[in-house]
């Protein structure tokens, strides 16, 4: 079981810089052009987007993660 206390994965500066908000940036880019291209409410893509983390989370639990003494990052 995991303690509160616990240390959980922190993105370095440089992965925030280089790589985390890069992605995130295209993402909402991509989210934008879906909902122009589509046609369609913000609300359409935003639970495109809910349904692939759920996916995510789904494929990498945190409890099966901690349990085999990987990250607790997800």
């Amino acid at each position: 079981m995991s303690d509160n206390s616990e240390l959980r994965w922190q993105p370095t500066k440089d992965q925030l810089d280089d790589m985390i908000l890069p992605a995130y940036t295209d993402m909402a880019k991509q989210s934008v052009a879906y909902v122009n291209q589509f046609g369609c409410p913000p609300e359409y893509v935003a639970d495109m987007l809910r349904d692939i983390a759920d996916a995510l989370i789904s494929i990498h639990p945190e409890s099966e993660s901690e349990s085999e003494g990987g990250c607790s990052c997800c």
